[in-house]
Order: C-alpha cells, then sequence, then structure tokens
C-alpha cells in the first residue's frame, strides 16, 4: 500500500538529528539522545550489516554479542552505584539484561512514539538501549585497530630513540645529552614512559572525546621529562628537535599545548637579549640568567576542559614511523621451499602456489603517534599537590563519559 502524498513528502523531507547534527554540523553521536531510526527488525538487521557485522557469521555474531556482555559490565562498574559511588542509583532493566538478539536492542533504540510521545517505559528502554550501544560502538572501535597487537613492539622502536640521549654521569645525576662529552647538557630530574594504558581506561577515554574512535588516542605511548627550569624546557625540545629524536613535519598540530611559558613575551625578551649580547652589552651569564626570567608561566587557561587551569606542562604529539617485521612471509617462503625440495608435499604445493608473494608484505609499516611531555619540578609538584592532580582530572572524565552516554537516564535517576 503506498503512502498517502503528505506522509511521502514528510518522509523524503525529514532531516533528523543524525542528518543535520552529526553527518552536516559534526556533532559526536555519542551526545545524540534523538535515537535510531529502524522501523523494524529488519531494517535493525540490514544497520547491523552495513556497520560491519555479518550475523550470519556465528563468529561475528558472538564477537557483537561479547560486547554487549562487556558494555553492561563497563556501565555497572563505571556510571552506577554501588561500584562507582558517584554514579547514578538505578538498575539496568531486566529486559535490556536479557536480551539474546542484538538487532532487538537496535530496536529499542528506535522506538518513537509520533505525535504523542512514548510512554515512560518505552522512553527508558529506548534510553537504556542508546547507552548500551554507545559503549559497544566504542569497544568495537578498540578491537578493531589493526596496530594495537604490535604494541610492545612499537612502544620499544619509540622509547629507543629516546634512552639513546639520556644518560647518568659518574654521580648518578640524569641528564640529557651525549655522554661522550658533547657540551650541551640539560640536567634531568625524571624521565618517565607511560605503562599501557588498561582497556577500560581507553574504552573511558574515547567516550568522553567526541571523536570516539581508537585512532584518535595519541597517548598511548607517552613519554614525560621533568626538568629543573622552565628553561630547561624548552632546551629539552630543542634539543630532540636538533638531534631529530622527532621529526617536525610529523608533528600534529592541534594536539600541541604550552601552558608551561608565556612564548609571545619569551620571543620578545629572547630577541632583545641576543642583541645584548651581541654588542657584548650582557655577559654570557647574564643572558641565560635574564632568559630564566622570561620563561614564565602564560596568563592563559588550557584548552582541554579537564585539565586545571593551574597545570603548567608542554605537551605535543609525534608521530613515527613504525617498521615490523611480517613473519608470516619467511615461513610461507620456508614453507615453500621444503615442498618443492620433496615430491611428497606436491599437493600441499599447489595450495602454496597460489600465495603470491607479491601481495604479502615482509614488512609491516604505518606511523604511530606517541606524546612527549616536559615541564619543570616546581610545576610538576605543583600540578601533583593542585586541583590539577591526576585523580581529579579523572573524575572529571568520568563524570563527562557519565553524561554523554546516559544521556536522559541521568535525570531520571535524580
Amino acid at each position: 500500500m503506498s503512502l498517502p502524498p503528505e506522509a511521502s513528502i514528510r518522509s523524503q523531507y525529514d532531516f533528523r538529528p543524525d542528518v543535520l547534527d552529526v553527518i552536516l554540523s559534526g556533532r559526536s553521536l555519542i551526545d545524540s539522545s534523538a535515537g535510531l531510526h529502524l522501523r523494524n527488525l529488519e531494517q535493525a538487521n540490514r544497520f547491523i550489516l552495513s556497520y560491519g557485522y555479518d550475523f550470519s557469521n556465528p563468529i561475528e555474531k558472538a564477537e557483537v554479542m561479547g560486547n554487549f556482555h562487556e558494555a553492561l559490565n563497563f556501565i555497572r562498574r563505571y556510571f552506577l552505584q554501588p561500584e562507582n559511588p558517584s554514579g547514578l542509583r538505578i538498575d539496568i532493566p531486566r529486559k535490556i539484561l536479557e536480551l539474546t538478539d542484538i538487532a532487538e536492542l537496535f530496536r529499542l533504540a528506535s522506538q518513537s512514539g509520533g505525535a504523542v510521545g512514548l510512554d515512560p517505559q518505552a522512553l527508558l528502554l529506548r534510553n537504556w538501549a542508546c547507552s548500551v550501544l554507545k559503549v559497544m560502538h566504542t569497544i568495537a572501535h578498540i578491537d578493531k585497530d589493526l596496530r594495537s597487537p604490535y604494541f610492545l613492539d612499537i612502544q620499544m622502536q619509540i622509547l629507543d630513540r629516546f634512552y639513546k640521549i639520556i644518560h647518568r654521569d659518574g654521580e648518578g645525576n640524569l641528564f640529557l645529552g651525549d655522554k661522550d662529552g658533547q657540551p650541551i647538557r640539560i640536567n634531568l630530574v625524571s624521565f618517565e614512559a607511560k605503562p599501557k594504558k588498561a582497556r577500560n581506561s581507553i574504552i573511558l577515554k574515547l567516550l568522553h572525546k567526541p571523536e570516539n574512535v581508537a585512532e584518535d588516542i595519541f597517548d598511548r605511548v607517552g613519554i614525560r621529562f621533568i626538568t629543573e627550569t622552565p628553561l630547561d624546557c624548552l632546551r629539552v625540545v630543542k634539543y630532540i628537535k636538533d638531534q631529530m629524536i622527532i621529526v617536525v613535519p610529523n608533528i600534529k598540530p592541534s594536539r600541541s599545548r604550552n601552558t608551561l611559558v608565556d612564548l609571545e613575551e619569551f620571543r620578545v625578551q629572547l630577541a632583545s637579549l641576543q642583541d645584548q649580547l651581541a654588542r657584548a652589552e650582557i655577559t654570557e651569564k647574564e643572558f641565560v640568567d635574564r632568559l630564566q626570567q622570561a620563561a614564565h608561566a602564560p596568563r592563559v587557561s588550557p584548552d582541554n576542559p579537564h585539565s586545571s587551569e593551574f597545570y603548567h606542562s608542554i605537551q605535543f604529539t609525534c608521530r613515527q614511523l613504525i617498521k615490523l617485521c611480517n613473519p608470516v612471509y619467511d615461513e610461507i617462503r620456508e614453507l615453500k621451499a621444503l615442498a618443492k625440495s620433496n615430491p611428497a608435499y606436491w599437493e600441499i604445493m599447489k595450495v602454496l602456489d597460489r600465495v603470491d608473494m607479491v601481495h604479502l608484505q615482509r614488512e609491516v609499516r604505518f606511523f604511530y603517534p606517541y606524546e612527549v611531555q616536559v615541564l619543570d619540578i616546581k610545576s610538576h609538584e605543583e600540578n601533583e599537590r593542585g586541583r590539577s592532580a591526576h585523580s581529579e582530572y579523572k573524575k572529571a572524565q568520568l563524570q563527562t563519559a557519565l553524561r554523554r552516554v546516559m544521556g536522559g537516564l541521568v535525570d531520571a535517576a535524580r
């Protein structure tokens, strides 16, 4: 039966929030409360197939079901009481817990009451279905990041560059420079490499970010320099650039943050002091002393809404070309040689001949981001003592993720 003309026109020009807000305006779907727009289970299954999962494959279907249960456990642990004392005082509805068909979850997330609206129970189920799907979406992106299995090799390749320029002198003091007598030496209080992020930490971080995909976590590999003075922080950045430990074209500009040194004033002071030094109006010691004074904190707040205005540091993200040997390549070559050497393996050889080595990479190569943080010891101690302590940052991050994921359920829990 055909739709009446007015209904057909309405459908053609029904620009829903997923078109106007997400696709055209750049709003994250995680922040949307409009739900999906799937009329029945058939459309739900088509949506799942377009997303990338083929439920005719039992392995893929079981994987999505596993994501569903992981999402429920994540929500219980981080967003609900009693596991999170600051979480919502509500329970996951039994109808959600007992679902065995993920397409039904999508159908629940698409419920619409039309002009009269949804009854309270249907609205509750829609909100819960949307919340669970948001977490499932995040988990799916984490699991499908092809670089994850290589993490330890990636971390080692990145850190090796830095370890080569960090040394201890005869008295055990840490410094950046050449241990073979190069005149440039920058004293360090500490050098730290960030441990691998736990899976739930990655999920939480993605849920609080508008760009909700695993490729956009830039600090899985992280490095921190703590120096004696803010000026030494600038010298650290200059040194690792001069030594080509970092390469400027591989810096991601949108990820650079500086709340440690007022660079505009520092540039002015630097130019003036360099002129005075060139004219022999000041000594080298006076030049350095005045430059130390010029390297003071800016008056602007950082862009990160979960960093305290008192948090002072330099942070930037660099990318490094990672090269990993593909073990399958050598194994297949060895297997081919073995099969050729023995007529008994003729049937195996026919199969191996279909494997074209041209299409099998000997080496896997890709760019991988890592974050560098540089700060002086005084700023580090103030950061740890002040409102910018990491625990406060995590609490703010958790509350943002909770509000984004749980949406209308936040108000319902009050």
